[in-house]
């Protein structure tokens, strides 16, 4: 079978690799970078290291810290008119998904004629985007990796996405010490969300031999350290590689770009998230924990899921527990025993992170559970790589089964 691997054009990869980005904006010509980011982070001075590299290496910055969590067409037009404002010849975006989501976007319109709606869908934005560097600060979401930005679309409801092979990053900048300073919960629930991530393209129906070997990795990192990186804290000795393989093990997941796997989901029930969980009043600015939600919806719906999804690839779940277990047992059991302890041996690391199961722990009502079975069943794209077919009654019957697990 044919498939097409896709990344972006550069990674500067390592400790205190921020440092490097004035000199990665040179290389793209850039003298003036405009820098996107959400309030939460740019409340706790996470961005400080950049703007210290920048002016420092002579490189002209304008910090822009209004990057929405969910964002939506209008926040993309106005970061793209306070850029174009600035005069920005390269665009940085730092932070979480939602605000590299936010700078791709918005590179697509500093080269191209907006509105963005314009380009929903895949491959229809005429020209290269401006310049961009993306620079991650948690684990989970491979936002940097990849060639589409999630939106709300405000005119027609629900989200859409754009995809353009313009849309991967020139350069990508790793830096895993930018999440030293992480709270442990967010360290816990961005680590799982890269492992899930990771899980879902290895199981999923569109894996292919390079996602394997990228997802095989970023498992194994993520899976070694990331209860050490929890505990110890930034100060503990040894914690700084603690800290840094679950960043690099999210890094290998982000590489893999067979867009089918890419999208891969177990059971789809993550459509929890963003409806049930901490809601913000409306207007009120998102906080540093308004990061870990996503990964909380991936952590708790995780165990059943798998629970669920073995029994259809269960060579590639007892790989998957054997990973979470912490070693290999091949030679002493069965490939369907092993995959059988997959739910087990995921809720044993969610106990071991201090992340609750069930989904009444999170705010969800029992007689909330028949509509969000019905958004999970809607999720087609989801739905067509999990590795066993779901029908919307079994995806009711899962949440139910785990409304108080």
């Amino acid at each position: 079978m044919a498939f097409v691997h896709y990344t972006v054009k550069k990674i500067v990869h390592g400790l205190g690799a921020i440092k490097e980005a004035a000199n990665e904006v040179k290389n793209l010509k850039g003298s003036k970078a405009f820098i996107v980011t959400d309030p939460g982070l740019a409340k706790i001075g996470v961005q400080k290291p950049l703007e210290e590299a920048l002016t420092a290496g002579g490189i002209e910055w304008k910090l822009y810290a209004e990057a929405q969590l969910e964002p939506s067409m209008d926040s993309i037009q106005h970061c793209t008119d306070e850029a174009k404002a600035f005069g920005a010849d390269v665009i940085i975006g730092f932070g979480g998904g939602s605000a590299l989501d936010t700078t791709k976007a918005a590179s697509v319109l500093l080269s191209n004629e907006g509105p963005i709606d314009k380009y929903f869908g895949i491959n229809l934005v005429p020209n290269p985007s401006l310049p961009c560097i993306l620079i991650p600060t948690t684990s989970g979401t491979g936002s940097e990796m990849t060639n589409i930005s999630v939106l709300a679309d405000t005119k027609n409801g629900g989200k859409k996405g754009v995809v353009s092979e313009y849309m991967y990053a020139d350069t990508v900048i790793l830096d895993a010490e930018l999440t030293f300073g992480l709270p442990p919960r967010v360290t816990a629930m961005t680590g799982v969300d890269a492992f899930v991530h990771a899980m879902e393209s290895f199981c999923g129906i569109a894996a292919t031999p390079i996602t394997d070997a990228l997802n095989l990795q970023a498992m194994k990192l993520v899976g070694a350290n990331i209860r050490q990186a929890y505990a110890n804290g930034k100060n503990a000795a040894g914690s700084q590689q603690a800290r840094s393989q679950p960043k690099q093990g999210a890094d290998f997941m982000g590489k893999q770009k067979s867009p089918q796997a890419r999208m891969a989901r177990t059971v789809p029930v993550r459509q929890l998230y963003g409806v049930h969980l901490r809601k913000r009043p409306e207007g009120q600015q998102p906080e540093p924990a308004d990061h870990e939600q996503h990964g909380l919806a991936m952590s708790f719906c995780a165990p059943f899921s798998v629970g669920f999804n073995y029994i259809a690839n269960p060579e590639k779940y007892a790989i998957v527990a054997d990973i979470l277990r912490g070693d290999d047992r091949s030679g002493c059991m069965s490939v369907m025993d092993r995959a059988a302890d997959v739910e087990d041996a995921f809720r044993d690391l969610l106990n071991d992170l201090d992340i609750a199961t069930g989904l009444s722990n999170y705010g969800v009502k029992r007689e909330d559970l028949p509509a969000c079975a019905d958004r999970a069943f809607a999720a087609k794209r989801l739905l067509n790589n999990n590795p066993r077919a779901a029908s919307r009654d079994q995806i009711l019957a899962l949440l139910e089964a785990n409304f108080e697990a």
